[in-house]
């Protein structure tokens, strides 16, 4: 990757790494995006609210 990410990039290192570990230059990279991108980092605030609804979501339907 190059040593700054469009919004576009990031997303999709983001949704890469839902599935699989992505390089260290990669996230190093995607690290300093969404430090300096308010929409990138929302949309981790996003993802990470839709991993915890999931997690709920499965906890509640083992009991």
């Amino acid at each position: 990757m190059q040593n700054t990410l469009t919004c576009r990039q990031a997303t999709q290192l983001l949704l890469e790494d839902e599935d699989h570990e992505i390089r260290v230059e990669d996230r190093v990279a995607l690290q300093v995006h969404v430090r300096i991108c308010f929409a990138c980092a929302r949309f981790v605030g996003q993802l990470n609210f839709m991993r915890r609804a999931t997690r709920a979501w499965r906890k509640h339907c083992e009991t």
